[in-house]
């Protein structure tokens, strides 16, 4: 049996670590180390290691500074490269804040590699007083105004941003290669085919490519002709999940849109995707001018494929004809409430669209109703309570409870019990903060006492790390309460701007004052089955 799990997630270092005293050495400065290892440069694992051990072996030797901490980031320097700086942004956080008064690093090319804003980056650092050390380049050139040492700077940078366009190069080249070959570059393992053994090529490029997976390569070939016969989605994955045991990653159905996915990819006639772009919400793209191709133009064959081209166009114009926006009504009819309404067992309802038997004339008619969909998608059993209501009178209810709410003196009422809970809000954060800023202080002076670099002392720095971005996250939080929000709405301004409100709108509307709406099973009005729960009652 074949289980589709989570991958797993990895923990991303932090990007600042306290590492020295609380306060800095009598007779020294603070300064503080920003350490990158770049991937696409071919630095070993222990480059950071070896950054740190060079600029503190530097720093002791000039003396007068002290180092309190360290801004580190793991990372590509490729201009074309998707990148994370997350110790980047925090340095330059310290530095406007203006905790951080001194940066050192191994080489100028470690900040930024692009020649412009690497001779921004330093101007503005010199503007705000910030001693710049470095251990490869001059601390005397970095720190001064004169034309000749921002001459050496700018040069230095340019030649920086020249390596990263070439090395950008040969990774797009090297990358085309692999794909005009079939090879594998990295990234998910698709389903239905695995990584199979290293092979050369008559070109001579060596690489690895797909082969059929034992299990998932005849499940995709069940599902084309369960489609081809008119099953929808979600009978492929119980098809999946009674024959092969393939499931979700809780153990339930695999998700439609996993299946559809699968079946829409050029990879079931053997194509290998290339340059495939970010998925963005309303912007579709056909998936065949998207794939690698011989330098005569034609598609490269990578692996076995499941179906031939036509068969695969009718997959897509057989989904293209069942798709869960059509089946559930999704763009055909405004959903007020979803996210709103809840089943008693708790989920949240859906909108469905359920067909009615034809009348005399053979006119069907279609019913739209709230629905709990908590079996269906995580199995059976996990609802026992389910319920469901006719969309336009629950949402007729709802609409009429607003005007009627916005027109009585509970809309006062409310309002100032959102005010008050605000004030109280704030001042548990205050008090929150306070116990977190007492905390830091005692880590920071056991952090003091320890070696720096031992087992012990990396505990310690590392729960400085987490009450340190506790903080953070107060903070956040105390300023979204007392920031200045708009007036709300009167009874009479929502009469005027109603109806010329979208479904989202209206939406954020109902939002603003409604924390959720518990539904009742069995029949009734909704009077009697919607409990509208609003968000000072919570």
């Amino acid at each position: 049996m074949t289980t589709v799990l989570l991958p797993s997630v990895k923990v991303k270092p932090l990007p600042f670590r306290w590492t020295g005293p609380e306060a800095p050495l009598p007779g020294t400065l603070p300064v503080y180390l920003y350490l990158r290892l770049s991937r696409a440069h071919g630095d070993g694992r222990d480059a950071i290691e070896r950054q740190r051990l060079d600029l503190t072996r530097k720093l002791a030797a000039e003396g007068g500074w002290t180092v309190m901490g360290e801004y580190v980031d793991r990372d590509s320097a490729s201009a074309y490269a998707r990148t994370e700086r997350p110790g980047w942004r925090a340095l330059n956080a310290g530095i406007a804040s203006g905790r951080v008064r001194a940066v050192a690093f191994w080489k100028l090319d470690r900040t930024l590699r692009v020649a412009s804003r690497c001779l921004e980056w330093v101007t503005s650092c010199q503007q705000q007083g910030v001693t710049l050390l470095s251990h490869q380049d001059s601390t005397e050139e970095l720190n001064s105004v004169t034309a000749a040492a921002k001459l050496s700077t700018g040069v230095k940078a340019l030649l920086a941003e020249a390596e990263t366009d070439t090395m950008s190069e040969r990774q797009r080249a090297a990358k085309r290669h692999a794909a005009q070959a079939g090879f594998i570059n990295g990234g998910r393992r698709p389903f239905g085919w695995q990584p199979g053994p290293r092979v050369t090529d008559r070109a001579g490029r060596t690489g690895r490519r797909l082969e059929p997976h034992p299990v998932e390569h005849q499940a995709l070939k069940d599902a084309v002709a369960l489609v081809l016969a008119g099953a929808g989605l979600r009978e492929v994955a119980v098809h999946w999940q009674a024959r092969y045991g393939i499931t979700g990653p809780e153990g339930g159905l695999v998700s439609e849109q996993k299946v559809r996915a699968a079946l829409f990819s050029p990879r079931m006639v053997g194509y290998r995707q290339h340059q495939l772009p970010p998925h963005r919400r309303g912007v579709s793209i056909d998936p065949l001018d998207h794939i690698a191709r011989t330098p005569d133009g034609e598609p490269v064959i990578s692996q076995e494929p499941v179906c031939d081209l036509a068969t695969w166009h009718r997959i897509q114009a057989a989904l293209r004809s069942r798709t869960t926006g059509a089946r559930n009504g999704w763009g055909r009819r405004a959903w007020l409430l979803t996210g709103l309404l809840r089943c008693p067992c708790g989920a949240p309802l859906a909108g469905v669209v359920q067909p009615q038997k034809p009348d005399a004339d053979g006119r069907r008619a279609v019913r739209y109703v709230y629905r709990c969909k908590a079996n269906r998608r995580h199995g059976a059993g996990t609802c026992r309570g389910g319920a469901s209501i006719t969309a336009p009178i629950a949402e007729q209810h709802v609409i009429d409870w607003l005007f009627e709410f916005y027109s009585s003196d509970r809309l006062d009422a409310h309002n100032r019990k959102t005010e008050t809970s605000n004030v109280a809000t704030v001042v548990r954060i205050d008090a929150d903060l306070a116990v977190a800023g007492e905390e830091l202080d005692a880590l920071r002076s056991k952090a003091s006492s320890l070696t720096v670099g031992s087992e012990f002392h990396q505990i310690v720095t590392g729960m400085i790390a987490h009450v340190q971005e506790r903080i953070a996250n107060l903070n956040d939080e105390r300023v979204a309460l007392t920031i200045e929000h708009p007036a709300p709405l009167t009874h009479e301004q929502l009469v005027t701007v109603w109806p010329t409100l979208n479904n989202e709108s209206r939406r954020t509307v109902l939002r603003q004052l409604i924390h959720h709406i518990d539904l009742a099973p069995g029949r009734g009005y909704p009077s009697e089955r919607l409990n509208i729960v609003l968000r000072s009652e919570e």
